[in-house]
């Protein structure tokens, strides 16, 4: 709960600081931080937070992961959520009506019946992962980052990548 109470923290008031500027200047090359910037502001910082949280979680000496691949797909991973899809009230009923009535999304959104701005703004968060690969593939990104974009929120399987539950992982935290 604390969590989700940072969470909402963070969409009201967040920023990007000059040190998260130059942390996706450092990892996203041109065309890629187009799509960064086409996020609103609290998906942005959001975003840069769960990449600076997989590098936290990133195994000492571990090689099987690649950095540079994890911290792009973590700064890009919610780009199927552009500016003014899912506002921060919006966010705040998703979370709140999943937690209190422990219905995931895709049964509150049935439940309402697909009408209105919430109706959008649920169905834009369920299907902000294929959204967001499908934009990725437009820009020509690589398809390992493609793939984590896409799976973020789905079933890791055991021949996931081991990106993928760290960014999962970072998901969460943030």
């Amino acid at each position: 709960m604390i969590n989700r109470v940072k969470q909402f923290w963070f969409a009201l008031f967040s920023r990007m600081r000059p040190d998260d500027i130059k942390f996706v200047q450092e990892y996203l090359d041109e065309k890629e931080r187009i799509l960064f910037l086409q996020m609103d502001r609290p998906t942005q910082t959001h975003c840069v937070r769960v990449a600076k949280t997989c590098l936290f979680l990133l195994p000492a000496n571990d090689h099987s992961v690649n950095q540079r691949l994890l911290v792009k797909a973590a700064l890009l991973h919610d780009i199927g959520k552009r500016a003014n899809m899912i506002r921060t009230i919006d966010r705040v009923l998703i979370v709140l009506l999943g937690t209190l009535t422990a219905k995931k999304p895709a049964d509150l959104l049935k439940q309402i019946n697909q009408r209105g701005r919430f109706a959008q703004a649920l169905s834009a968060h369920l299907e902000h992962p294929q959204r967001g690969a499908r934009l990725a593939q437009e820009f020509n990104l690589d398809p390992a980052i493609i793939y984590l974009i896409k799976n973020h929120h789905g079933e890791a399987d055991a021949i996931a990548p081991p990106e993928l539950s760290i960014l999962k992982k970072a998901d969460e935290l943030n």
